[in-house]
C-alpha cells in the first residue's frame, strides 16, 4: 500500500487534532505572553506591562500580600468571559489594599505600598 506524506498527513490530522477542536470548539491555543517587570523602591514595589489592545474595563488587577495579579478580557460571552490571568510574585510584601493603577494606550502600571 502505498501511502504519500499528504495523505497521511491529513490521516493524522483526522485523527489527532480534528475531533479534538470539534469537542472543544471554544479552545484557544495560548498566545500569550504577559511579561512584566517588577522592581522595588524604598517604600513600593512597582509592576509595569504591556496590554496594548486592552480597554480599561478589560484589565483587572487585584493582589494579596505577596503577589500582584492581572486579569484580560480577550473575549465577552452570555455564559462566561473568556479571559487571560497571570500572576506575579512580590520581593517584598505589600498591603493589598492599596494599589495605584495606571492605564494608558500600552501599558499597565501597579503601584503597591510595601508593608
Amino acid at each position: 500500500m502505498d501511502v504519500s506524506k499528504d495523505s497521511h498527513r491529513v490521516m493524522v490530522e483526522d485523527i489527532v487534532v480534528t475531533p479534538f477542536f470539534k469537542k472543544h470548539v471554544r479552545h484557544k491555543a495560548a498566545t500569550i505572553k504577559l511579561h512584566a517587570e517588577i522592581r522595588e523602591e524604598k517604600e513600593y514595589i512597582i509592576l509595569e506591562t504591556d496590554v496594548r489592545g486592552y480597554a480599561k474595563e478589560d484589565v483587572e488587577v487585584e493582589a494579596t500580600p505577596n503577589s500582584i495579579d492581572v486579569s484580560l478580557r480577550m473575549e465577552k460571552n452570555e455564559d462566561a468571559d473568556i479571559k487571560f490571568h497571570s500572576s506575579y510574585h512580590t520581593p517584598s510584601p505589600i498591603d493589598a489594599s492599596d494599589l495605584k493603577i495606571e492605564h494608558t494606550d500600552s501599558k499597565l502600571i501597579v503601584t503597591a505600598t510595601k508593608l
